[in-house]
């Protein structure tokens, strides 16, 4: 299973997923999380949250009230960037491949926390 001493202290693991039956030879997948690019987009979209509620109350023009949405959009792209994605967990208990940031098939296993 996953060895959270062999993940770096900069990632967070939020899920992993293991194969249902023990004669299947899936490797378990494993959702891992860049903890300071998830803050630094979530302190970006309060901010954008933030802006668009003062481009409503001092009801200044409407086109700018895009400008706050498109710091939240980079907000929302930032967090979900970086090393944030799935990876086949190893037999020694540290992150294998890379699967990407899309969800894989997860048919015939079960999440685990």
């Amino acid at each position: 299973m996953l060895d959270r001493s062999k993940i770096p202290s900069s990632l967070a693991v939020h899920r992993v997923w293991v194969p249902e039956r023990d004669s299947d030879r899936r490797r378990p997948v494993a959702y891992v999380g860049d903890r300071r690019r998830r803050t630094i987009g979530v302190i970006l979209i309060a901010l954008g949250v933030v802006a668009a509620l003062g481009v409503q109350l001092t009801r200044a023009a409407f086109w700018l009230a895009f400008v706050p949405l498109l710091v939240a959009w980079a907000g929302a792209a930032y967090a979900g960037g970086g090393r944030t994605g799935f990876y086949e967990v190893d037999d020694d208990g540290g992150l294998g491949e890379y699967l990407g940031r899309s969800k894989p098939d997860f048919s015939s296993m079960r999440a685990v926390k």
